[in-house]
């Protein structure tokens, strides 16, 4: 419970301590608390005032509804939308991630209604004004934002953007819920359930695998870091703390390996790569050089690419273009890689060239298997710009 109070003042450490350590369970009980201490005042004319019928009602002022709408509505178009940007099929995300998200959803909702709550039950403010539920719901949408960009490693704007289509999804769900409402009772039958957890058992059971494994794993990685020689366990942990852009618990293990193995190439590149995302340029340019030097193929030769991005970061371009150059003899269908080589060419005045390897990042995008265009569509968008 302590994660849920977190939030309020580091909630990205919280989402991590959720996903490293968090129960579906807890997150749903204190959702739910939270669910009954802002609704038991409240008796609309259609919601029965019996305590049972309250938790099992579908319309607004149950308790179970806003949880129901966020669970079966909200947090599948999030994995839906994700699915539909070709980052995966909806059943593997449904296997991978539902109960992460659902986890931080459920502790985000608790979190944005809790003072909300409070006040309702024990004070005799006025709380109903539509702006409070608005800046209320605005501060949910922030923490799942958080989550989302967390659990997928996207961007702060894409993440927002899937966040915002699904509390959409959300409003139209809950307005298609109050209609069908008196229908979905028919769920709560004996025989219904037990035929829904025939045909659908394994599946659901299977559901929460991939959080379970990935928390064993980080606990195993953990116990591992009590070996003062263990350099890679510490290098495993930091990429998980990568990953979810948790970049000063993520720097605090890479150092640690560097500490244990100051030849482990693979620490410096990941040091690198997050100095020149924090635009500590000259950071990055040490940690890559180190990476290089100790391994000139390292991460299929990607080393030489991050360097020749913080190169131009540096606007050192005529090194830029050179370690960019040898890149791209490596890997010439590397978008990315094409892309930081074509602005050097550009920056460097040598047009033509520059305009080959852009015409060349786009087709590099194009041809991609489609499992993997998604993750590199950013390049083909920005050779297009850039060749105008």
């Amino acid at each position: 419970m302590t994660d849920l109070f977190l939030l309020y003042i580091r909630p990205v450490t919280a989402i991590g301590r959720i996903l490293d350590r968090g129960r579906l369970w807890v997150a749903v009980i204190a959702a739910l608390c939270v669910s009954v201490l802002l609704h038991w005042r409240d008796f609309p004319l259609r919601v029965p005032p019996s305590p049972l019928l309250r938790f099992i009602s579908w319309w607004p002022g149950g308790y179970l509804a806003p949880l129901l709408t966020v669970a079966i509505v909200m947090v599948p178009s999030i994995l839906l939308i994700r699915s539909f940007g070709g980052f995966g099929g909806f059943m593997t995300l449904l296997n991978n991630d539902y109960v992460s998200l659902l986890m931080i959803a459920m502790m985000a909702w608790a979190a944005a209604y809790l003072p909300l709550a409070i006040l309702r039950a024990f004070t005799d403010l006025p709380v109903g004004d539509p702006l409070i539920y608005l800046a209320v719901n605005l501060y949910f949408t922030f923490l799942l934002a958080l989550g989302v960009r967390t659990v997928f490693s996207t961007g702060a704007g894409p993440a927002l953007g899937i966040t915002i289509l699904a509390w959409g999804a959300g409003v139209l769900g809950s307005l298609v819920i109050l209609l069908i409402g008196p229908a979905l009772y028919f769920l709560a039958s004996p025989l219904v359930l037990f035929y829904l957890y025939a045909l659908f058992g394994s599946n659901l059971r299977g559901i929460g695998e991939g959080l379970r494994s990935r928390q064993h794993f980080q606990q195993q990685l953990e116990i591992s870091t009590n070996n003062p020689h263990d350099a890679d366990a510490h290098y495993q942990l930091g990429l998980i703390y990568q990953k979810r852009r948790q970049y000063t618990d993520a720097i605090a293990r890479f150092r640690r390996a560097v500490e244990i193995d100051p030849a482990f190439a693979d620490a410096h590149l990941q040091l690198g790569v997050i100095a020149r995302e924090q635009q500590r340029i000259d950071d990055a340019i040490g940690h890559l050089k180190t990476a290089a030097a100790l391994d000139d193929k390292l991460a299929q030769s990607e080393v030489w690419r991050e360097l020749g991005a913080a190169y131009l970061a540096a606007s050192r371009t005529e090194e830029a273009a050179a370690v960019l150059a040898k890149f791209t003899e490596r890997r010439p269908y590397d978008p990315e890689g094409l892309y930081w080589y074509g602005k050097a060419l550009a920056d460097l005045g040598r047009a033509d060239e520059a305009r080959r390897m852009f015409d060349q990042c786009i087709e590099a995008v194009n041809t991609m298997p489609s499992h993997r265009r998604a993750q590199v569509r950013q390049w083909g968008t920005r050779a297009r710009r850039a060749r105008g």
